[in-house]
């Protein structure tokens, strides 16, 4: 029972028999607070502790600590019970970013009880005006904080609110009804097949081809296609030929921080596979880490084509020959894309070399991500609209998310279907018009030359008796 600091108290929480809720108690110094708590044990382990008794609330009373707990601290105590019980590492990490950049400093001190809808509206409109707090390893910008990072920053604010609600510390969630600034999310670029396929003729590099070959053939996320091992591929000439060469998504290569890591360890809920070592002692607050993937549909087979099981073939018997070559130099973790000496990329790698491959070569400019939706949108395309089997490779664990992000119209597409309506639709309906006029132009000029020739109209009505006759 360890005191945890709260605004300027100390506070311990304690349970008891018979008791549903636990006990809270705040103590001005940590010292104090601990004396309490080794108290509370000895008498437990006697048997002779009583908790103390409930003071009686009426209905507009208030406890001290609904009283003053303030958004800072209800937002340490929503990630402690909630966000460790449910987010993953990287989830964490981002709220916790917002939380200490972006939500304490400014409304943090504000006790949870007198915060308003105008309070949140204000913060809001101000956060645009704040410069935006850039992550280390990141690349250092002037800009501010942007509407996104606001949105998810609303998102995270209004989820433990609500949940104070639940814990009975204010009654209604003022964030339900706030006004964030206008936000549209900005359309992905993405490259159509002739642009994929340029791309992949101009790079030379080995690593960044066979990261775009498993990209746009297997529809992987970066993360993904840098925690891919060799134990996970089966590229072989057999596998080719009977057309089962597949690699198996297992795992992701990510680098998260290590006070998240350390916390969902201790939650039991880590889901780190391997952490690589570090090569500097620089004291680094984050870690290169495999990890399980994003979602469980997120495990999966995926079928290669033949040209990217070749790819995977050229990159494995490179591989070996630098192994050889650096003999105990060599890291060998079992990485599929690796440097020389074995050590793994990280994604701020890959994007710089899809980045210097664009600007040589003067491509459309896209982000790495942007291949996945490519190759979702090429397969809907070449599969004739197979949803179930592109959501398979993609590994959603729902058909509508490839619907709804992936399958990018091109414009090309979209012109061919133009004219292919003008062929299908108003021409052939044109034709069966012009024909249906050209029969009554028929008809009509029949009529006239029998009415100017009544024995020729005589005789053929007496052939039509005779036939009728017969």
């Amino acid at each position: 029972m360890n005191p945890r600091k709260k605004g300027q108290m100390y506070e311990i929480s304690y349970r008891c028999a018979g008791y549903e809720k636990p006990f809270f108690e705040r103590y001005p110094t940590y010292q104090e607070a601990k004396r309490r708590a080794a108290q509370i044990d000895y008498e437990k382990g006697l048997g002779t502790f009583v908790p103390p008794k409930p003071t009686e609330i009426g209905p507009d009373q208030e406890t001290p600590r609904k009283r003053f707990i303030t958004v800072g601290e209800l937002l340490d105590e929503y990630v402690q019970v909630y966000g460790l019980s449910h987010w993953g590492d990287s989830f964490l990490s981002y709220n916790c970013h917002r939380i200490e950049h972006y939500i304490k400093p400014y409304i943090g001190n504000i006790a949870v009880r007198d915060l308003t809808t105008h309070d949140l509206d204000v913060f809001y409109h101000s956060l645009q005006d704040k410069p935006a707090v850039i992550l280390k390893g990141h690349k250092k910008t002037d800009a501010t904080v942007s509407p996104s990072v606001i949105e998810k920053t609303h998102t995270l604010l209004r989820g433990a609110l609500n949940q104070a609600v639940k814990w009975e510390y204010i009654r209604i969630n003022p964030a339900e009804h706030v006004t964030l600034p206008q936000y549209k999310p900005a359309t992905r670029a993405v490259w159509n097949a002739d642009e994929a396929r340029n791309a992949i003729e101009c790079c030379t590099d080995p690593i960044l081809k066979l990261a775009l070959l498993l990209a746009l053939g297997c529809s992987m996320r970066i993360g993904e296609i840098l925690g891919l091992t060799w134990d996970c591929v089966d590229c072989s000439e057999e596998a080719q030929e009977k057309g089962t060469a597949h690699v198996q998504v297992n795992k992701q290569l990510r680098r998260c921080q290590k006070t998240s890591l350390e916390a969902l360890e201790k939650r039991g809920r880590s889901q780190v596979v391997f952490t690589f070592p570090e090569r500097k002692q620089t004291h680094s607050t984050t870690a290169l880490v495999l990890t399980a993937p994003k979602t469980q549909s997120s495990i999966r087979t995926i079928f290669l084509p033949h040209t990217v099981a070749a790819a995977l073939q050229d990159a494995l018997q490179a591989q070996k020959e630098h192994k050889e070559l650096l003999g105990e130099a060599y890291h060998d973790y079992g990485l599929v894309l690796a440097h020389e000496d074995g050590r793994p990329y990280e994604e701020r790698q890959i994007a710089a070399l899809l980045q210097k491959l664009i600007e040589d070569h003067d491509l459309p400019p896209v982000v790495f991500h942007s291949l996945r939706h490519c190759s979702a949108s090429l397969k809907l395309q070449i599969g004739g609209g197979n949803i179930k089997a592109v959501q398979g490779d993609t590994g959603h664990a729902q058909a509508r998310m490839v619907t709804d992000l992936y399958s990018h119209i091109f414009n090309e597409d979209r012109r061919m279907l133009a004219q292919k309506m003008e062929k299908d639709f108003f021409q052939h309906s044109g034709k069966e018009d012009a024909q249906k006029h050209g029969q009554n132009d028929d008809a009509h000029v029949a009529l006239q030359l029998l009415q100017a020739n009544p024995d020729i109209a005589r005789l053929i009505i007496a052939t039509l008796g005779k036939d009728n006759t017969a």
